[in-house]
């Protein structure tokens, strides 16, 4: 237990040095259900987004913050207020995770690893980034400013092509960093033992995971493609729109809506005498997949000895949300799905496992060995080592925060515009109804989070 002495003091004061901190700490669960409901219930009262606002300019968690109060204006139609708050997460991603300085993510490393991920600011995933250039442009779009939306297009388009390569050097960066970490843990000598093991009951509870999901091996989001070659149609740059339709076709061989709409596309690309004007139905159906927290009991084998006791890590799972309508109709004709946004977000998660499950392995580690010298040089009769225990059990947290309003999926319909439209569930129950100027390609965002709910309606003409 020698071996191992120094390793529990500095890792014992550097909990009890958190215990503030904890304290403080918000209940993340109950906020991502806070931001829920006020999208649900289309909460969009002043109040609301000053509170939220004075929140990010106080530098309190302004990546979540952000994303989650910029889609909840975004539905209520308060544009400037959504790109607001949506700027905000941007500049945290590039000031305060892109660009964090090696002394700081070292210092937050070691603070994550030792406590857990919940006591920092949430730095949100790559998906939730190519989303918020993609809401921005439309939010600049419903303002009639093309001119930035193009431009909000293009860094989405840049995220995109980034991602390909991204995680393959973000894996290497976490490896080394966790290898870093893990060296103290690692002067157990039982450490490699318990990883392994441990590793192996985890990866079976996530092979069932992956089961209700198709993965892919790289990362790619078509609705930002899709999003921005409607754009560019309706901003008449043809060739342009049809090379980024041809991504979305590629991926959707089979669908007889897209298709057709990579046709037309094309058939605008080739030729000046191509005419007609066209409405862009954009569905976006139901509650995405998101963060949950699911516990599990390990076996750890202790320093000295074979004895073994029982410990419970906590991990991050996914869980589906429900759907919407599975399509809509627009002037008769079926949206396409062109996105299961679900397999997007399971993509990612796949991906990162490796890396999440190692450090939920190391701090499992040093908070077992922790215990158990604490447990084995305690004079004060048990007292301190009761604290360690419950501060243990404190920090035993999965963090679950997320963006809580993206869609489950997105299906799309372009038809010819003849001045008017008319959506219909599939019951064949009118939606939405309107008149249109025939003279201009429009863009119809349509957001429904449930049958039994109000269905939110966006309309550009250009």
């Amino acid at each position: 237990m020698r071996k191992v002495k120094a390793m529990h003091l500095s890792a014992y004061l550097a909990i009890c040095s958190s215990f503030l901190i904890l304290s403080g700490c918000a209940n993340h669960a109950q906020v991502n259900q806070t931001y829920e409901k006020a999208l649900i219930e289309k909460h969009c009262g002043e109040k609301f987004f000053e509170d939220n606002l004075n929140k990010i300019k106080n530098n309190n968690d302004v990546i979540y913050t952000g994303l989650n109060t910029g889609l909840l204006a975004k539905n209520c139609g308060k544009f400037e207020t959504s790109n607001t708050l949506f700027d905000a997460a941007e500049e945290s991603y590039k000031y305060d995770v892109d660009l964090e300085n090696v002394g700081k993510k070292g210092a937050k490393l070691v603070a994550t690893t030792l406590i857990n991920d919940t006591i920092v600011d949430y730095e949100g995933s790559l998906y939730e980034r190519i989303m918020v250039n993609s809401y921005k442009a439309l939010n600049f779009m419903n303002l009639g400013n093309f001119k930035d939306a193009r431009v909000e297009f293009n860094r989405a388009l840049l995220r995109q092509e980034k991602a390909k390569d991204y995680f393959a050097k973000q894996i290497e960066r976490d490896k080394k960093e966790l290898e870093e970490q893990s060296k103290e843990a690692k002067k157990d000598e039982n450490f490699d033992k318990n990883f392994k093991e441990g590793k192996k009951v985890i990866e079976a509870e996530y092979s069932h995971l992956f089961a209700e999901f198709d993965t892919a091996k790289r990362f790619t989001n078509p609705y930002a493609t899709y999003l921005a070659s409607v754009f560019f149609f309706m901003d008449q740059d043809y060739k342009r729109a049809r090379d980024l339709f041809r991504e979305v076709a590629i991926i959707n061989p089979k669908d007889k809506e897209i298709q057709k709409e990579s046709k037309i596309f094309n058939n605008f690309a080739k030729s000046t005498k191509a005419k007609g004007k066209y409405i862009f139905v954009v569905y976006e159906n139901g509650f995405g997949a998101v963060k949950e927290e699911f516990s599990l009991t390990l076996p750890v084998w202790l320093v000295e000895g074979s004895n073994v006791v029982a410990t419970s890590i906590a991990l991050q799972t996914l869980k589906r949300r429900d759907a919407s309508y599975p399509y809509l109709e627009a002037n008769g004709t079926k949206t396409a799905q062109v996105v299961d946004l679900d397999n997007i977000i399971a993509t990612e998660f796949k991906i990162n496992m490796p890396s999440m499950i190692t450090k939920a392995l190391v701090q499992t580690a040093l908070k077992t060995t922790l215990n158990a010298a604490v447990a084995n040089n305690d004079k004060t009769g048990g007292f301190l080592s009761l604290g360690t225990s419950t501060l243990t059990a404190l920090t035993t947290q999965a963090d679950v925060r997320s963006w809580r309003g993206l869609p489950k999926s997105v299906s799309v319909a372009m038809i010819e515009n003849k001045g008017a439209i008319s959506i219909k569930n599939p019951e064949g129950a009118e939606i939405h109804k309107a008149d249109l100027d025939k003279n201009k390609n429009v863009l119809v965002f349509v957001r429904s989070f449930s049958p039994l709910l109000p269905t939110h309606i966006e309309i550009i003409e250009n």
